[in-house]
């Protein structure tokens, strides 16, 4: 369907919903951004929050296999 041949209310609609779609492709593009910082302050240097998950399950894992070990 051509521009000339639409009504002007789907002309006008369709003018109306454009800046929504943008906005929504703003907010995705500040989301990731958001994440992707996250996730690098949780990987970052040696005492992080990860590596300190790790050594919590390591440290509960020896102690359940200990404790499994017992007669």
């Amino acid at each position: 369907m051509s521009h000339m041949n639409e009504p002007r209310r789907v002309r006008r609609l369709r003018s109306l919903h454009a800046p929504q779609a943008r906005q929504t492709g703003q907010a995705y593009a500040e989301y990731i951004v958001i994440v992707l910082l996250v996730v690098v302050v949780l990987i970052a240097g040696d005492n992080s929050v990860i590596s300190q998950l790790l050594a919590a399950f390591k440290s509960f894992y020896q102690a359940y296999s200990y404790t499994l070990s017992m007669p």
